[in-house]
């Protein structure tokens, strides 16, 4: 901060010690505006220090006429005088939205330092960061022409800041109104539950916009060509389909329609593409049809008025009937409305459909995405033009001004497309892979795929090339080749190898962790997946971290390799990335997380892991039942293996995408041969299902085809003890899944784990996070004693908001408490333990190590 902030030194700073006019308070809380004029700021201060701590409180930028209601805050119309800009900057990691915001604080604040103007005030509002830039002079608004002058140079100067931050790849909100709101400096945000500071971060008074430099920088007039076509034509057959009244009025009802109902149709019909010969034909059905007297009926319709709004139908036409069952009945004002088609042609976003949690999705044909939006971002010009560029929006929706876009209709069009469209589930996305559909793989790479059942994307091709056959048997020699514990691990790694290129196209995909002691080959195993995964794996370092997987593979099914994943570094990371695999075994299960927003987000992940670490302590028998343990050991310095081993990668590093193809070509046997094998296997289901795919699939790439039954069973034998061997104790895997459940539970925008690693760990040097943790920890009926013999976290028996964190699963009705019972180390305490709500109750401990380690970061903390 630059200089020493304050409230007084602020308002003074930004709209001086005299101003014209009142400025603005609005509290959330009571959509109430309070008023202060020059005299008043004292008690502005006094008002603003009363209620901070119950009220998110905002201040106008512009002030406003004193005549205005208790109520209104005044708008663009009646703002008086402007004392600079205001810019929000949101960031990806605190918004719910599909928009390219700046991930996070730092990087929002380095791209807004080197921005050639420096704003007067930089504050961090909770969930992003509110810039205000000073005038060297306030701008005094005294006419129409003034209006207009100070909105230009507010949005030229917004457009020139989005620039600078999209040659960065990110994307800012346009904000450039004249009574736009912003959060009053030391106040705090009460949006999600837990009060956060706005805090400022920067103070600068003596950094000023001048305004005669801003107004030199303005285009002439903004005079754009003269339009290629005139205002965009309704389409009758949609009119015709949507409105009850227009459809009796100009179809079944025609003959026999009256003179008002028919004058006010044609209103509608010559808005209409080619309207004059619909009017004239559905006209011509009436008895006292005479083409000239319609003629000048329907030029009058077109010229003396406007198309005929709903209210005038339904009340002044009397046609109750028609109009009291719409199913648009409040969403448009006059039927032409429900004609504005929309043609996304090739470069325009093609509405999909709507989502349950209320966004609308649309498919951007150019980048191949998917993209949520809002209501409210679908209806903002800026938004709209990242979607398409502003001459697409033009054609489409010609606004009154020549070269304009009527960019309100043009949002109005694609929501009610999307609505049209239906319900649209994130599920059916499919992006990158080998997947099955309808028994048929499906090889979406790049090439076009068409179905009604699926939508397959395709960011970025991943070419394969077009190779000689793969030598398999030398792949599975070489695993052969390291000191395996159990030599029958090189097979059923060699499996692994053999479903990763086409894990999408099974229900069920087993994940591999190979570990063992340093130079027993971890690192040149994982290297040689990665040569011959690719281009198919994405190969990453061990400490990546849960979102980033996920965010990284989107909707593709693609191998992920993680080598050094090492669970005594950051357990926290490790465990979340654990049981993001767990997740991804089974087929089309989706994933339901909570957003700091209180939104649901919902994904699914149709991926296989490699891991690979010199300590795998940590694994849970939840992870042990999806993740088969391969252990190396240190090998004997054979240089005659060393040289083989070396050769062998050289080769596979000739062969390409060879493997890949060679396994996308019979990706079709795969699961028939795994359903063979499962026949002869025995034990626990989730086992077979790991080893009857790694057995499966590796006697695929060998032989291509499937075993015969002999061939099945034979392999079931020699296997056996590696199945023996990898046997999962199922009661110790329902537990920990249902304390990792509970931990998942999100409360104020946190998983519940959060607030106990707080409460573990007190919270070193934040602010806040420590007294919230104690209340929510409380709430549950929890306790944590983190010292002496008596450490552990005690749950109360019967604590009424457990029930709720466990509501619609496996573990609701007090089943969580049976389950927890079963975890390693769960004891009952000999005396009752006092909580801080409930009282002295009977309760569970649980051993403190199956806690979290850190807490997430808090949002007012640096990423790094």
């Amino acid at each position: 901060m630059s200089a020493e902030f304050s409230l007084t030194a602020f308002v003074k700073a930004l709209w001086g010690a005299d101003f014209e006019g009142e400025i603005k308070l609005w509290s959330r809380q009571t959509k109430k505006t309070s008023s202060y004029k020059p005299g008043d700021i004292p008690r502005l201060l006094r008002d603003v220090e009363e209620r901070k701590r119950a009220e998110d409180l905002y201040l106008g930028l512009s002030s406003q006429p004193g005549d205005l209601s208790p109520a209104a805050r005044g708008s663009n119309d009646t703002a008086m005088v402007v004392p600079g800009a205001f810019v929000d900057l949101d960031f990806a990691e605190a918004k719910d939205s599909s928009k390219r915001y700046p991930p996070d604080r730092d990087t929002a604040l380095e791209l807004m330092r080197s921005f050639t103007a420096q704003p007067l005030l930089v504050q961090h509002s909770g969930n992003g960061l509110h810039c205000i830039f000073g005038f060297d002079k306030p701008f005094v608004i005294r006419n129409l022409s003034d209006r207009k002058r100070i909105q230009t140079i507010l949005r030229q100067f917004t457009r020139e800041l989005a620039e600078h931050f999209a040659q960065a790849g990110y994307e800012i909100d346009n904000v450039s109104d004249l009574a736009r709101v912003f959060r009053v400096p030391t106040t705090f945000n009460h949006k999600s539950g837990t009060p956060k500071p706005v805090e400022v971060i920067e103070f600068s008074p003596e950094n000023r916009l001048t305004l005669a430099e801003l107004e030199r920088g303005l285009p002439d007039e903004e005079v754009a060509p003269e339009r290629s076509r005139t205002a965009k034509l309704a389409d009758h057959a949609l009119i015709q389909r949507e409105c009850p009244w227009y459809r009796h009025c100009t179809g079944e009802g025609a003959a026999t329609c009256d003179e008002p109902n028919w004058y006010a149709a044609a209103s509608i019909t010559a808005r209409c593409d080619d309207g004059e010969a619909i009017f004239h034909q559905y006209s011509a059905r009436h008895a006292g049809y005479d083409a000239r007297e319609a003629d000048k009926k329907f030029r009058r319709a077109f010229e003396e008025a406007g198309p005929r709004t709903c209210d005038a139908v339904c009340s002044e036409l009397g046609n109750e009937r028609f109009c009291d069952g719409c199913a648009h009945l409040g969403t448009i004002t006059s039927p032409v409305q429900l004609g504005t088609g929309y043609d996304p042609g090739s470069a325009g976003p093609i509405p999909l459909g709507y989502t349950k949690q209320g966004d609308y999705a649309l498919l951007d044909p150019v980048r191949k995405i998917v993209i949520l939006a809002s209501a409210q971002q679908l209806l903002s010009q800026q938004y709209l033009i990242g979607l398409a560029e502003s001459g697409f929006w033009r054609r489409q929706f010609p606004g009154q001004k020549p070269g304009s876009a009527n960019y309100a209709a043009a949002g109005e069009a694609l929501l009610k497309a999307c609505r049209r469209a239906g319900p649209f589930e994130l599920s059916r996305i499919r992006g990158r892979g080998i997947w099955l559909e309808n028994g048929e793989v499906v090889v979406n790479l790049g090439k076009p795929v068409v179905s009604a059942r699926y939508l397959y994307l395709c960011f970025e091709v991943i070419p394969l090339e077009d190779q000689e056959p793969f030598d398999a048997q030398r792949l599975r020699d070489h695993l052969g080749r390291y000191k395996w514990r159990s030599p029958q691990d090189a097979g059923l790694l060699f499996g692994w190898f053999a479903m990763a290129p086409v894990c999408g196209a099974l229900p069920w995909r087993p994940h591999s962790f190979v570990y063992g002691p340093a130079r027993s080959g971890k690192t040149t195993i994982h290297a040689v997946a990665s040569i011959v995964l690719s281009p198919l794996a994405i190969s990453a370092d061990g400490q990546s971290t849960e979102a980033g997987i996920r965010q990284t593979l989107g909707p593709d099914s693609r191998p992920i390799l993680l080598d050094e994943f090492e669970s005594d570094q950051n357990g926290t990371t490790l465990r979340n990335v654990l049981r993001l695999a767990r997740s991804a075994s089974s087929a089309d299960v989706p994933v339901l997380k909570g957003t700091p927003e209180g939104k649901a987000m919902s994904f699914s992940l149709r991926t296989t892991f490699l891991l690979s670490a010199i300590n795998p302590r940590g694994m849970s028998p939840a992870d042990q039942s999806r993740i088969s343990m391969f252990e190396l050991l240190m090998h004997d310095n054979d240089r005659d293996v060393a040289r083989r081993i070396a050769e062998d990668e050289a080769y596979f590093r000739s062969t390409g995408s060879a493997w890949c193809s060679h396994m996308i070509a019979l990706a079709h046997l795969v699961q028939p041969a795994a359903d063979a094998v499962d026949l002869h296997l025995t034990g626990d289901r989730r086992h077979r299902q790991n080893m009857s795919i790694l057995i499966g699939a590796g006697f695929v790439a060998l032989n291509g085809r499937v075993p015969t039954d002999d061939e099945a069973k034979a392999l079931a034998v020699e296997y056996a003890p590696a199945i023996e061997r990898h046997a999962l104790e199922v009661d110790r895997d329902d537990a920990q899944e249902c304390f990792d459940h509970l931990l998942s539970h999100i409360v104020d925008g946190y998983p519940l784990g959060h607030w106990l690693a707080c409460l573990r760990n007190g919270q070193k040097g934040r602010t806040n996070d420590l007294g919230d943790a104690e209340m929510v920890v409380a709430s549950f009926g929890l306790r944590l004693i983190t010292e002496g013999e008596k450490a552990a976290l005690y749950i109360a028996n019967g604590a009424p908001r457990m029930e709720e964190a466990f509501r619609g699963s496996t573990w609701a009705q007090k089943a969580w408490e049976r389950a927890l019972r079963k975890l390693e180390g769960a004891f009952t305490p000999k005396d009752p333990v006092h909580f801080q709500l409930l009282g002295k109750k009977r309760a569970l401990g649980i051993p403190l190590h199956y806690l979290p380690d850190e807490p997430i970061p808090s949002k007012f903390d640096s990423p790094l």
